[in-house]
């Protein structure tokens, strides 16, 4: 076959030596070569269109390396130190962007997404990834202002909706996180991450039913979503459910063994259900790796009031009192559970050691 298809080519070739019949099949061969080149060039710039809208859809900010789970485990050990956060000024200009309120900004359910093209795509992405890193830097006005124009540019984009409810949680805005949770979960309804993220929105407004639902659902989504579970022991701790937020709180302090805030949680759960030596051997295993957690001292003195044990009760006061500040030590020894001992002269003893009684600043004398 070879051979045959060589004798081919040389009979056309052959077969006429015009010049004007062996121009013409010149161009006919660089106009196909032309149409081969661009057809091929048409071919690879669909193709890294294709490719670079695929790879814009399926990134979000915990995709970069190095960044942190978005979700928020609800921390509410027994004793909890608030601390002030500085909010950074929005610069002139850009601040009509968050002069809308959160309803304003999130797309109605009942509206249709619109297509958007890869270049607006690029441009809310960079967007979030500001705002992914002013919102671990603490720096909520700033996550917000950039969160806020990626949303102005596709309004209905899940990770944005998240990091909103995320900012406002974290500022104690819990009315505007809910309601851009909400709209999250409507855009995904199967993300673990959101329903607890929602959750615990809830809880903080003291709305444990629906709160219980959410956390329920997101383990229900992912069985080993270990935030869900830990919130689970929290947020029934908080209602008073001693029972289930131990059991709750065990699996949490297995998933995170280090993690002293469960221990602690645990083992105020432990001490409700009167389980003062399942709640000790916690206690101390905090004070054993982080001494100066002076709740834990604290916690402990409480295990041994409610044993009427007041000798051990005081040494843990004692041993707890070098790790606080006055105004904290203050909040310590307020607490109900010493209400019992509050009496007693030991009791009392330790507060006028705490507290000593300034004298008396001298009068003023009076010039003859």
């Amino acid at each position: 076959m070879p051979e045959q298809k060589d004798n081919i080519y040389r009979s056309v070739e052959e077969k006429d030596e015009s010049p004007s019949y062996r121009d013409g099949y010149e161009l006919k061969k660089a106009e196909a070569r032309s149409l081969t080149l661009r057809r091929t060039l048409a071919f690879v710039l669909l193709m890294l269109s294709v490719l670079g809208a695929a790879l814009i859809l399926t990134w979000s900010p915990e995709d970069e390396e190095g960044q942190e789970d978005l979700a928020i485990p609800l921390r509410a050990p027994a004793t909890t130190n608030i601390a002030g956060t500085n909010l950074t000024t929005i610069p002139l200009g850009v601040s009509s962007l968050l002069n809308k309120s959160v309803e304003e900004i999130v797309r109605p359910s009942s509206q249709e997404s619109r297509p958007i093209n890869p270049q607006k795509m690029a441009e809310a992405m960079g967007n979030m990834r500001m705002a992914d890193r002013y919102l671990h830097a603490h720096e909520w006005d700033q996550a917000e202002l950039y969160t806020r124009k990626a949303l102005a540019i596709w309004p209905d984009m899940n990770a944005a909706l998240r990091m909103l409810g995320v900012i406002y949680t974290q500022r104690g805005q819990f009315d505007q996180a809910i309601v851009a949770l909400e709209a999250a979960l409507q855009t995904d309804p199967f993300s673990a991450e959101t329903f607890n993220n929602l959750a615990t929105a809830y809880m903080h407004q003291g709305n444990f039913d629906r709160a219980e639902d959410l956390l329920l659902s997101s383990i229900q989504i992912d069985p080993g979503y270990k935030a869900g579970y830990l919130n689970l022991g929290l947020m029934y701790l908080a209602a008073g459910s001693y029972g289930a937020a131990a059991d709750y709180l065990d699996q949490s302090a297995r998933d995170f063994p280090d993690d002293m805030n469960i221990h602690n949680n645990l083992a105020v759960s432990l001490l409700r259900l009167g389980k003062y030596g399942e709640a000790r051997r916690h206690l101390q295993f905090i004070v054993d790796n982080v001494p100066e957690t002076a709740s834990a001292y604290f916690n402990m003195a409480i295990t041994y009031v409610l044993e009427n044990n007041l000798d051990d009760a005081l040494e843990w006061i004692h041993r707890g009192a070098q790790y606080c500040s006055p105004v904290m030590l203050s909040r310590f020894l307020n607490d109900s559970d010493f209400d019992s001992i509050r009496a007693y002269p030991e009791f009392k003893a330790i507060i006028a050691d705490m507290y000593p009684e300034l004298p008396a600043a001298p009068l003023p004398t009076m010039n003859p």
